[in-house]
């Protein structure tokens, strides 16, 4: 009887210390799926958020319509090459609420950085639709009207509003920096709480060996 009690212990062990490894590993998959791509994800839309403005002053600086429109017509998908990745990270959030903790300041922050950026893109599009009117316009003076006003549009508020995005992308990174380190230490509680208990079972086991060992003994002599 007693080989089976000890068999039926280390088999409980056994599936008990691959549950606690399963859950480890799964944290530590979320660290990385969630938290190290979308970092990386993060930094990629400040660069291209960069490469984004830098389209809108070349349209502005535009020698010829047709130049103007090239870089115009390039707008929509550097646009969606920004913000896609926040969707995606917004969705991830979403589906982690209520799964570990901070998600609620994650979200704020994901949401926030989405209204500044509306906000930027919007005054974007202004100064892009005042490009247009300025190669339309029927007169140099207005044609120079136009492209003044474009620029201090494209220098005082959409530039007073891409700052604004990018500093709501800081404090998205410090929270998101911030949830990932939490997810990790509780990882490393678990693992070593998950260790300590396996050192502990087994030492009861090897004590439960010898002692049916020594039992038997006892019983042949």
């Amino acid at each position: 009887m007693r080989p089976i009690i000890i068999s039926l212990l280390i088999l409980l062990a056994g599936l008990w210390g691959g549950y606690s490894l399963s859950r480890v590993d799964q944290e530590l998959r979320v660290i990385y799926a969630e938290y190290t791509l979308a970092t990386t994800d993060l930094g990629h839309i400040n660069a291209k958020l960069i490469r984004y403005r830098t389209s809108i002053l070349r349209a502005i600086e535009a020698d010829s319509q047709r130049d103007f429109e090239s870089i115009a017509s390039s707008l929509p998908e550097r646009r969606a090459q920004i913000e896609q990745p926040i969707e995606r990270f917004i969705k991830a959030a979403n589906s982690a609420a209520g799964k570990r903790s901070g998600t609620a300041d994650e979200l704020r922050e994901l949401q926030a950085v989405k209204t500044r950026l509306a906000d930027y893109m919007a005054a974007s599009e202004q100064t892009i639709g005042l490009i247009q009117q300025r190669w339309r316009a029927t007169s140099p003076d207005e044609a120079k009207r136009l492209r003044d006003a474009a620029e201090e549009n494209a220098a005082e508020r959409a530039g007073s509003k891409f700052i604004a995005v990018t500093l709501e992308l800081d404090l998205l990174l410090e929270v998101v920096a911030k949830i990932a380190g939490e997810v990790r230490d509780e990882a490393d509680r678990q693992l070593r709480r998950m260790s300590a208990i396996a050192v502990g079972i087994s030492a009861l086991l090897v004590g439960l060996v010898l002692f049916a060992g020594n039992a038997s003994r006892h019983q042949k002599g």
